[in-house]
């Protein structure tokens, strides 16, 4: 017979972000938190502390922001991708400096908003925003819940992209190019950055004409660009079936080796094709503006949302038409015809019946 575990109330543990438990109770007027990673010890003692059995532990718990946020960093070392750990280390040196150096349990809203008021001088609405999500996390590890900070509100760039036509001109235009693969790969594939830097021969079925993406190329918490096993998330993980244009390129640029497919630095692959899109008198873009380019054909071929989302690694079709799909010019043109011509045509019907039944 399976005993029955006791439900843990008053205070009853709260999971926290990191996995941890607290529980919270007040000792002379004061609120003290209790955090453990076993929810039955946590409890056991809040309610030690409440009693007066155990002295609190928050002086012996008090530690600043920035050595919270360090200690978070480390304990998921261990499956935080390298770009993460980067991320959490350049808010922890470079973000909210007002606040970096306070104990985390003196840090009030008055502090965070006034911390977040100086960012948003400095930085953009969403560097801004994803700064606070993660100091917010890490207080609410040691207790610390902040609500009702008001952050920038964000604003909609106005980015070009490019058409249907634009988009052949640039894999003309970059042919012969010492980057034509990767660039080519990018807008015809829809593969990332990082996905072709971190591309390896053996990731590569010459004969089934399919390019499989499992690793990537990242830059680490100094900065230095690091393969990583495993995609950006796990739909990342794909197969994609190769056009001949590509796997003949491939064909011919195969020896027998093995490792990384191109040793271009990732920069350098950003360079060429701001200078392709140049050469071939075209709107200007990233590598990553390639990508949307390639959602956008298959928002105008009409493929299904569900294949769209697998062919480029999405795991959300929020992802796939909010954020990367946009419409051609020419199609958009085409649907004001089609519309515009639908109307026109009713009202020249209604027209028409007015007309008779006025001679009638």
């Amino acid at each position: 017979m399976v005993k029955a575990v006791k439900k843990l109330t008053n205070p009853t543990p709260v999971k926290l972000p990191s996995g941890s438990w607290r529980c919270q109770v007040m000792v002379n007027g004061q609120r003290v938190s209790v955090v453990d990673d076993d929810p039955a010890v946590a409890h056991a003692k809040a309610l030690a502390m409440k009693a007066g059995l155990i002295e609190s532990a928050k002086k012996e718990q008090k530690i600043t922001l920035s050595d919270a946020i360090q200690a978070y960093t480390e304990a998921g070392s261990g499956v935080l991708s390298p770009s993460t750990v980067r991320g959490y280390e350049g808010v922890r040196k470079h973000r909210f400096p007002s606040m970096m150096g306070r104990d985390v349990h003196t840090i009030t809203r008055l502090d965070a908003q006034r911390a977040v008021s100086e960012e948003a001088k400095k930085v953009s609405p969403k560097t801004v925003a994803n700064a606070w999500g993660l100091v917010s996390t890490v207080l609410k590890d040691y207790g610390v819940e902040i609500t009702g900070v008001k952050l920038p509100q964000k604003i909609k760039k106005q980015r070009t992209y490019l058409s249907a036509e634009e988009i052949a001109r640039l894999i003309d235009a970059a042919v012969g190019d010492p980057c034509e693969l990767p660039i080519v790969m990018a807008v015809w594939l829809g593969l990332r950055r990082s996905e072709i830097c971190g591309l390896c021969w053996d990731c590569i079925d010459l004969e089934k004409g399919t390019v499989t993406v499992r690793r990537t190329l990242v830059p680490d918490k100094d900065n230095q660009w690091v393969l990583k096993d495993g995609a950006k998330n796990e739909g990342s993980q794909r197969t994609v079936k190769c056009p001949e244009y590509i796997m003949g390129k491939l064909r011919d640029k195969y020896w027998g080796q093995t490792g990384r497919v191109f040793h271009d630095h990732p920069d350098t692959i950003r360079r060429h094709v701001h200078a392709i899109c140049k050469r071939a008198g075209i709107s200007d873009t990233t590598v990553h503006g390639l990508r949307h380019a390639n959602a956008a054909v298959m928002i105008a071929l009409g493929v299904v949302d569900k294949y769209a989302m697998a062919r480029n690694g999405w795991t959300s079709d929020y992802t796939f038409k909010q954020i990367y799909g946009y419409v051609f010019p020419e199609g958009a043109n085409e649907t004001d015809v089609l519309i515009n011509s639908y109307f026109e045509e009713k009202l020249n019907l209604h027209t028409d019946l007015h007309t008779e039944d006025a001679g009638a």
